[in-house]
Order: C-alpha cells, then sequence, then structure tokens
C-alpha cells in the first residue's frame, strides 16, 4: 500500500473540510441550519452562493489536482478572513430576527483559525510538494 505524501495528505483533508463546508451552505439553502433561507438577508444569500461555488471548487478541485482550486482556495480563505474580522461589523449587521448570539459570533472566530491554519499547512504542502 502506497502512503500518501504529506502534500497529497494535506490537500486531501483540506477539500474534506471545504466537502462540509459545501454541505452547510447547502442545508443554509434548505433552511436547515436554524434559519428561513428564503427571507434571510441578501447578502447572507448572496454569500452561501458564492461560497458554495468556491467550495465545490476547492473540494473537487484539490482532489483532482487541478490548478484553478489551489487559486480557488486562497480566494475562499483569504475572503473569509477578511469578512469574518474586517467586515465582522457587516456581516453581522442583520435584521432582529437574524440576530448572531454569541456562540454563533465565536464561531467565526473558530472559522479564522481553521482558515489561517489551512492556509498554512497548504503553503506548506505546496512548497514541499514542489521540491519533493
Amino acid at each position: 500500500m502506497r502512503v500518501p505524501s504529506f502534500a497529497t495528505a494535506v490537500l486531501l483533508i483540506v477539500s474534506l473540510f471545504y466537502a462540509y463546508g459545501a454541505l452547510v451552505h447547502v442545508l443554509n439553502m434548505l433552511s436547515l441550519t436554524g434559519f428561513d433561507w428564503p427571507s434571510a438577508p441578501l447578502k447572507w444569500q448572496v454569500l452561501d452562493i458564492v461560497y458554495l461555488v468556491l467550495d465545490l471548487l476547492v473540494c473537487v478541485g484539490l482532489v483532482r489536482r487541478w490548478r484553478p482550486s489551489i487559486v480557488a482556495f486562497f480566494v475562499a480563505a483569504l475572503s473569509q478572513i477578511l469578512l469574518y474580522t474586517v467586515l465582522r461589523s457587516w456581516v453581522l449587521d442583520v435584521p432582529e430576527a437574524f440576530a448572531v448570539g454569541p456562540e454563533q459570533a465565536a464561531y467565526l472566530t473558530t472559522l479564522v483559525i481553521f482558515h489561517v491554519v489551512s492556509l498554512l499547512f497548504v503553503a506548506i504542502a505546496l512548497s514541499r510538494g514542489k521540491h519533493a
């Protein structure tokens, strides 16, 4: 049995996390995550659609080794870090019916940490893959 390289393992693990992210966006759109998606703020709907597409591109692309998926990964990760830090108040500025509690706001911090760590691991994996 062939043991996958570090780069391959990292890319596969990241693709699994992005598959989970895509699933969450689909569940949001089906109103199965605690809010009625058709009446949700337009910015949340747009973000769900944009990140569903990016997550699918990253997930499938990393497994298939498509170069555009690496770009999609960096766009998705960096833009979400920006959204959940610098633009957090904009993301959370929604009607009272969609107000986010402390636990949900803390989840955004967890997502920032995830994206920073995944950026670091993918960058290391890509650099090691070039020199392996």
